[in-house]
């Protein structure tokens, strides 16, 4: 899939959570425990030249999330961990079984959620603090070539584009202790020269620490 393709996706979701219309069609659960509860909720939308088609959102709901408002596709009491594009998608219970692995439950309440990032929440969805590679020194990555919109040219920030498509991020050997310590691998093939880098924090996510190797 090109960058702009994927630009083009990426702009339609946006305007999915931006509260156009959409019809929910099913949902399908992907965890659910005493503490918190995780969701796959598939809709259709028909935005006039932008997006036609089935959507899926990742929703989770707990003790600390009963006052997150209702969006046009998000439940009230439920908050929003990934959504994307599932066009020509059968049903929810279908598209659960391609994400499920994005998903990592630590205990009843720590959740870790991929994307291109890493988030981890440790108190049941109520935060998300994440570490994703675009925050790595220039030097680090090997860059794609973007869209005039985007920095330097333009003024969006597209550096997430370098991490799409074959070279999105692969995450191993995950370490999550209920004392705030997180740590795990990141591989790509953004990263120059082959290198891996062990990313960590010692403060629930609040800060960390790269070593690429």
């Amino acid at each position: 899939m090109t960058v702009k393709r994927i630009a083009g996706l990426l702009a339609a979701l946006v305007l999915v959570s931006c509260g156009l219309g959409s019809d929910k069609l099913d949902e399908a659960f992907i965890y659910d425990g005493p503490q918190f509860r995780l969701k796959l909720v598939r809709y259709y939308v028909n935005m006039l030249l932008h997006y036609t088609g089935e959507v899926y959102r990742v929703q989770c709901a707990s003790d600390r999330t009963t006052r997150s408002p209702k969006l046009d596709t998000q439940e009230a009491g439920w908050v929003t961990a990934g959504n994307g594009g599932a066009i020509g998608s059968k049903s929810a219970a279908e598209l659960v079984e391609q994400v499920r692995s994005n998903y990592i439950v630590i205990d009843e309440r720590t959740l870790v959620w991929l994307n291109i990032g890493v988030n981890v929440s440790f108190d049941a969805c109520g935060r998300f603090r994440g570490w994703y590679p675009s925050s790595l020194p220039a030097d680090v990555i090997d860059p794609v070539e973007k869209p005039d919109y985007c920095r330097p040219k333009g003024t969006a920030d597209c550096r997430n584009y370098d991490f799409m498509g074959d070279r999105a991020p692969r995450y191993e050997d995950f370490r999550v202790s209920p004392d705030g310590r997180i740590a795990f691998t990141a591989r790509s093939k953004a990263f120059r020269d082959g290198k891996s880098v062990r990313v960590w924090s010692a403060d629930f996510g609040k800060t960390w620490s790269t070593d690429v190797f």
